[in-house]
Parts: structure tokens; C-alpha cells; sequence
């Protein structure tokens, strides 16, 4: 009897452990720093494989040339008269299916070339709101991870400025279940009850990946108003989002990131470094005016 107690107690603690091991960055903010299958570049089970139409159709829809707008959005975003070369190593891990469009996860790894990029932006083509986030690294950045807001089927594309004045465009394209991820409120208070936490309030946590590198994980509470959503009474709610975001620790800065409404509410941002370092702390600013600190008590105008 006394066997048979013990040899359950330990299938227990290894099902605990194996669910606890896969817990996605997104899925809780308590989770490690492993990458879970639920971020993989797979469909949803809703939506199951691609059909021959859809790839033919995500192939299509990459392609610049077949777009009516990249150009516009590559001088606006990148600049005039820049070298662009499109990669395949630069790889953007999300479903290929979205169903909540509200919020998305994204992870961005980088090829070990670009580790010591001057800029990043995140673009999504077919958004109301274009522009998801621009960083500015201080030190190598091996990896990056996001949630964003999708309105529509879209081509996604991470645009990575290398220490040769070279862009490298990564691209992914996603397709939405039902379109409103800009546009419809991601709770609804006329069917659901809709919990707000305290603006500004920041988590900070740090894990230890392999080879003494480290994985930051942030996350500020938010609301991240797009301004095409409108409330009860039909009126339209302003937009009103994070814009700046100050990553620094014990040995200086790490990043200066640049946000827009694009970013889910209550955004969370990854960053993975090779090197760990000590008391990460986060300064942000929304487009208010407000401020707010991981390290202070009171938030500040």
C-alpha cells in the first residue's frame, strides 16, 4: 500500500512539473522562460492545417510586389532611398490562424548576425495602426516577444536594421478568424464583466536561460486604447496607449522602446539577452504624460 502511495505521489509531481515546464511566456505571467508550443508557428486545432489555396495565398500576400502599400510604409517607417533585403532566417513564431484578435503572441528571433542590431520595428500591414513597436538596443538582443493587436489577414513583418546600414526584413503571414482586433473592444461590458487593474502598474521578472544568458519579461497594465473603439452609449473612446518604455539594469541601459496602440492591452514585451545582468528596471511613459516606474512607489505625472 505504502509503494503504491509513493509511486503515485511521483506520476503527480511529474505531471505538475511537465505542466508547469510548457507554460507559455503569454499564458501566465508567472511562466518561465520557455518557449511553449501554444506560441509555435502552427494552426490553431479550430482552423486545422492550411489548404493548398491558403499557402498560395500567404506566398502572394508576402511578396511586396503584390502589395499596394509596403512602399509607403517602408519610406514612412524605414526611410528613403535605404537597402532592403528580405530573409528567411529572421523568424516570427505565431499561429498561422488567429481566433482572438485581441491578443496575439509573437516571438522574433534573430540570426545571430543581427544579435547587435541598431533598430527594430514590428509593421503590420493591414492595421488600422500600423506600426506595432520600434527598439532601439544598447546591448545584443538575441530574441524579442510581444502580444499585438490584428484587425485583419495580414502579412506581419520585423524589420531589423543591422551595424551594416542594411535592412533585413522578416515576414509572416496570418490570417484572422473574425476580423476587430483594432476596432472591438477586447471585453465587452455589455455581456461580460470587465476587470480594469491599476494604470501603470509594472511586473518585472528575470529567468535564467541556457549558458548563463537571460530572458526579460515585462508586462505594464493598460488599457492601450486604439481610438476606433466605441463604449456603450456609442461614443468613441480616445486613444490612449503606452508610448515610451526605458529597460535598464545595474550596468546601464538595455533598450529604449517605442510603443503604439497596435500592442495589446495590458502589453507584455520579452527580451532575451546572451548575458544576464542584476535589478532590471523599467521607466515608461504614456501618451498622457503619465510615467511610470518599476522601481518607485508612487507613479508620477
Amino acid at each position: 500500500m505504502g509503494k503504491t502511495l509513493i509511486k503515485y505521489f511521483f506520476i503527480l509531481l511529474i505531471f505538475i512539473y511537465t505542466g508547469v515546464s510548457v507554460a507559455g511566456p503569454f499564458s501566465d505571467f508567472k511562466a518561465g522562460a520557455e518557449l511553449s508550443e501554444e506560441l509555435s508557428s502552427s494552426p490553431t486545432g479550430k482552423r486545422n492545417t492550411p489548404n493548398s489555396d491558403s499557402i498560395v495565398q500567404s506566398i502572394d500576400a508576402l511578396n511586396p510586389k503584390n502589395s499596394e502599400i509596403w512602399y509607403d510604409l517602408q519610406n514612412n517607417l524605414l526611410g528613403k532611398d535605404i537597402n532592403i533585403v528580405f530573409v528567411d532566417d529572421i523568424k516570427l513564431i505565431m499561429q498561422d490562424y488567429i481566433e482572438e484578435a485581441h491578443k496575439v503572441p509573437l516571438i522574433v528571433t534573430l540570426p545571430k548576425r543581427l544579435h547587435n542590431f541598431k533598430n527594430f520595428v514590428l509593421i503590420i500591414e493591414n492595421n488600422p495602426i500600423q506600426q506595432a513597436m520600434a527598439i532601439k538596443p544598447y546591448r545584443p538582443i538575441e530574441a524579442l516577444g510581444m502580444n499585438i493587436r490584428l484587425e485583419d489577414d495580414s502579412p506581419v513583418r520585423a524589420a531589423v536594421l543591422g551595424d551594416n546600414g542594411v535592412w533585413y526584413i522578416g515576414s509572416k503571414m496570418v490570417f484572422v478568424a473574425s476580423a476587430g482586433g483594432c476596432s472591438t473592444p477586447a471585453c465587452d461590458p455589455s455581456v461580460e464583466i470587465c476587470e480594469t487593474g491599476t494604470i501603470g502598474k509594472i511586473a518585472v521578472k528575470q529567468y535564467e536561460r541556457e549558458a548563463g544568458a537571460e530572458r526579460i519579461k515585462l508586462k505594464i497594465t493598460h488599457p492601450m486604447e486604439t481610438g476606433f473603439v466605441t463604449d456603450v452609449q456609442g461614443e468613441i473612446i480616445p486613444e490612449y496607449f503606452v508610448k515610451n518604455i526605458h529597460v535598464d539594469d545595474n550596468q546601464g541601459p538595455i533598450a529604449d522602446i517605442t510603443t503604439f496602440a497596435a500592442l495589446s492591452s495590458d502589453p507584455v514585451i520579452l527580451l532575451d539577452l546572451p548575458k544576464k545582468g542584476q535589478s532590471v528596471r523599467i521607466h515608461a511613459k504614456d501618451s498622457l504624460g503619465l510615467e511610470f516606474f518599476s522601481f518607485k512607489k508612487n507613479n508620477t505625472m
